[in-house]
């Protein structure tokens, strides 16, 4: 319980940080390829726990040799990811996969993170942004991971986060039933 307040904390702290202006972030230019290497060494632990309910993680980058990179700060983008999957996990089904999938058009790089969960209700694809706010659609307990319970504040902070380095987070409903989040990032174009 002590560690759960002072993640809250922490949390309510980063998010005033953020609204304020007065987090620092380091965007810099950087591998899209780098940043889902560090997100999954981040969630690693948590996929391979028995208690995520065979929840696998599939990531699914651009075919070939293309090598997409932006100007955005590694540890905040991470922070986001790892919130969005994290998310995934808790309202995914047992055995159905998460999918982090990455791509990219002129001027950014999208990182997009579905699951098969119950997505979120048309009247709250806004609202799920703000702090404090959870959806009604909640993970049912046998659903859930434990301590799945959180108070609302992952998705405002990495919006924010999102917004801070010149980035987007959005929502859209997957086609097939579930949620799809994407992370827009600056993109870099490499001189040929």
């Amino acid at each position: 319980e002590a560690e759960r307040l002072a993640r809250l904390v922490g949390d309510l702290l980063d998010l005033s940080r953020l609204q304020g202006g007065a987090m620092p972030l380091a965007p810099d230019v950087a591998a899209a390829d780098d940043l889902v290497d560090v997100v999954l060494q981040r969630v690693e632990g948590a996929l391979g726990d028995p208690a995520a309910g065979g929840r696998a993680l599939r990531v699914r980058l651009p075919a070939g040799d293309v090598l997409l990179v932006g100007r955005f700060d590694v540890a905040a983008s991470a922070r986001v990811l790892v919130n969005l999957v994290e998310n995934a996990h808790k309202y995914a089904p047992p055995g159905t996969p998460v999918d982090l999938a990455v791509a990219a058009d002129a001027h950014r790089i999208c990182f997009t993170v579905a699951d098969r969960g119950p997505g979120v209700a048309e009247d709250e694809r806004d609202r799920v942004f703000e702090p404090f706010y959870r959806t009604r659609t909640a993970a049912p307990p046998d659903v859930r991971l434990p301590g799945a319970g959180g108070v609302g504040l992952g998705l405002a902070i990495a919006r924010q986060l999102a917004e801070a380095q010149g980035g987007a987070l959005t929502y859209a409903p997957r086609p097939g039933g579930g949620a799809a989040f994407t992370l827009a990032l600056p993109r870099v174009a490499l001189d040929a």
